[in-house]
């Protein structure tokens, strides 16, 4: 996908309504040729519109380095694709380490990805039309 094609746009009510239903969503970040590298599940928040996720092996998390190395990728919200844009989101940990644990409450995942180097590694999931 070429970088003019790339244009964000809002989730929409029934893809929120969507997301919040799903615990958990595939992420993949695109190879160089525009094809998906391989999907992992990750959890997800909502911090006011933004769509948030965190690898939790940090910036050095593998997936996560294909995810901002193309900016863009696919997610997969059951069974449904959505290319999105993957933009690194720092500057507000506290609220996305409160969403974190609406979420999915305090156990010892959710205590690693509301610690560094988890939250050295969140980004905003923004839906891309073509």
């Amino acid at each position: 996908m070429s970088d003019d094609a790339l244009r964000a746009r809002p989730w929409t009510d029934d893809e929120l309504a969507q997301l919040d239903r799903t615990a958990l969503i595939r992420v993949a970040g695109a190879r160089a040729d525009g094809t998906p590298r391989p999907s992992v599940l990750v959890g997800h928040v909502r911090v006011g519109q933004d769509e948030l996720i965190r690898s939790l092996n940090g910036p050095d998390g593998a997936w996560y380095q294909g995810a901002v190395r193309s900016g863009h990728g696919v997610v997969e919200v059951d069974g449904r694709r959505f290319a999105v844009a993957f933009i690194p989101d720092l500057g507000r940990e506290a609220e996305v380490d409160q969403a974190f644990r609406a979420r999915y409450g305090d156990d010892s995942g959710v205590r690693q990805m509301t610690r560094s180097p988890a939250r050295d590694a969140t980004l905003r999931v923004v839906p891309l039309t073509s």
